[in-house]
């Protein structure tokens, strides 16, 4: 851990040990990578905190649960699933930090779930979406005040990139836009659920972790891995471990609205309040997919 890495844990540590215990935190995709490098550096600081993982992969949870603390659990779901997440999110009764790190690297066409919502827009953002619609009532009774962490990338949409007229991408897909939406539509999101004065208590940041020695790569053909792998190898990219800091840096130094930040956990200087027609149009368009989705489950 390199010296800032360590300065930066150290302020984590204080504001962490300063919150009115004992914390709820709640980590989405919490079993590999950054979630679970995020769950483990908060369980180290907070070890009263009941930290909740929520994912796939039960023997990675259980690897992970003992170092958590005896207050942790798993609650296992496919978070691309919508259904799943709304049985999931009912197991939960207290949130003071909602952490959303699910996703996929894969370079596969359209993939719809049995929702048909493509697999990785369901992951990267409308399932994160409805972590926080669902979850919400619990982040604002927070006494710390509420916490969401998006860990997607903040750096790199493009809203002139985005196809207005097929939000969902089920006519014009190609990954390049699967990439470009989730990032776009997060940063409008967060701007729409700031504006709310009913989440005056609650906090919303999108962070973009950078390049980090994860797996995440494994889902790609092995002409793709491959190179990767080697790039990483040479010593690009940062441990799950370090990232983990930095994103929670940046989670804890929003203190009020919404913030991006970049791969340091800093506020990025750059990115300027949307339109509000924009913010209003993605979040019309995400809440009519949802409920579309609530209509079909029930």
């Amino acid at each position: 851990m390199c010296s800032v890495v360590r300065t930066v844990a150290a302020s984590n540590a204080r504001v962490l040990s300063s919150l009115k215990s004992p914390l709820y935190v709640v980590v989405v995709g919490g079993t590999a990578g950054i979630g679970r490098a995020i769950a483990l550096s908060i369980g180290q600081q907070c070890p009263s905190a009941n930290i909740t993982i929520i994912g796939r992969n039960e023997s990675a949870a259980n690897s992970i649960l003992p170092q958590l603390g005896s207050n942790s659990k798993f609650i296992r779901a496919d978070v691309s699933l919508m259904s799943e997440i709304r049985s999931a999110t009912q197991k939960i009764d207290a949130v003071d930090m909602l952490i959303l790190s699910q996703g996929i690297a894969s370079m596969a066409g359209r993939t719809p779930t049995t929702e048909n919502i493509d697999n990785k827009l369901a992951l990267h953002y409308y399932g994160r979406v409805l972590f926080i619609q669902e979850l919400l009532p619990l982040l604002r009774s927070s006494q710390n005040g509420g916490k969401v962490l998006f860990v997607f990338d903040s750096m790199r949409g493009n809203p002139s990139k985005v196809i207005w007229n097929d939000m969902a991408l089920e006519n014009t897909y190609s990954l390049m836009s699967a990439g470009n939406h989730p990032m776009v539509f997060t940063d409008l999101v967060i701007q729409h659920f700031a504006s709310q004065p009913e989440n005056t208590n609650v906090t919303f940041t999108h962070a973009c972790p950078g390049a980090v020695k994860t797996q995440i790569t494994d889902g790609f053909p092995i002409w793709a891995r491959l190179p990767l792998k080697g790039i990483i190898a040479m010593g690009l990219g940062i441990s799950p471990e370090d990232c983990a800091e930095y994103m929670i840096h940046g989670m804890l130094e929003t203190d009020k609205g919404w913030r991006c930040v970049d791969n340091k956990g800093e506020i990025l200087s750059k990115k300027t309040p949307a339109q509000p027609d924009m913010i209003e149009k993605v979040w019309e368009h995400t809440s009519q997919l949802l409920s579309s989705t609530q209509k079909n489950h029930s």
